[in-house]
């Protein structure tokens, strides 16, 4: 019996199988108050903010998807130089950790913008309360964000040093800044979309908050 709670059945979601241990989270897409973007703009100002995040939004999935088809035609180039024509180049291999960093840390802060991270649902298993549950949520964005802010800061100190100290790569003497750059581009993703994040929580507590005030004077004046 202890085994059939532990392993809850999977939902079907089209193809995709969703663990229904947080109801909210389970929901695709993600409801608006959970997403770092909302679906509709509050005001004149969330507009342009929208406006331009989607532009930006653009440019990253660009860069990705260059850097990506890129990796992937260096490495069957390098296939070919060692396997085929007993040539091989060195220099690709950097040029591949170069474009790897930078899917790797662009795909953190995109995976921040879906809110696709790795998250637990412990707190809807423990706590009921629905406003209790966004208050920490509201809690876990604003931790996530210092935390963030916090390796944003020592990526960019990192990237500063390697620039002052002129450091080139081994063989295609290119800076070494343009592999630090990554994490301070990647960091400061997760920053501006968990500020996001926070911002439509805080924005969704006060709605729940209202609401639930305007209930108990009905339930009084009753």
């Amino acid at each position: 019996m202890q085994q059939d709670k532990l392993f809850t059945p999977v939902k079907s979601v089209g193809d995709t199988k969703i663990y229904d241990y947080d109801p909210d989270l389970s929901k695709h897409p993600i409801p608006p108050h959970l997403h770092a973007i909302p679906e509709q703009p509050n005001n004149k100002v969330d507009g342009y903010l929208i406006r331009f995040e989607r532009i930006l939004n653009w440019m990253f999935r660009a860069m990705m998807m260059l850097a990506g088809l890129g990796l992937a035609f260096l490495m069957f180039a390098q296939v070919i130089m060692r396997y085929v024509l007993e040539s091989p180049f060195t220099g690709i291999e950097e040029a591949s950790i170069l474009l790897a960093v930078w899917i790797y840390f662009l795909g953190m802060g995109y995976a921040t913008r879906e809110r696709e991270h790795i998250h637990g649902g412990i707190v809807s298993l423990i706590v009921k309360d629905p406003y209790k549950v966004n208050m920490i949520r509201f809690i876990g964005s604003i931790t996530c964000m210092i935390a963030a802010c916090i390796f944003g800061y020592f990526a960019c100190k990192y990237a500063i040093k390697e620039l002052d100290r002129d450091r080139l790569s081994i063989n295609l003497r290119w800076p070494r800044g343009l592999w630090s750059a990554s994490m301070i581009v990647g960091f400061a993703m997760m920053v501006g979309y968990f500020l996001l994040e926070t911002i439509n929580e805080f924005r969704d507590l006060r709605r729940k908050h209202r609401a639930r005030k305007s209930l108990n004077t009905k339930e009084a004046a009753q």
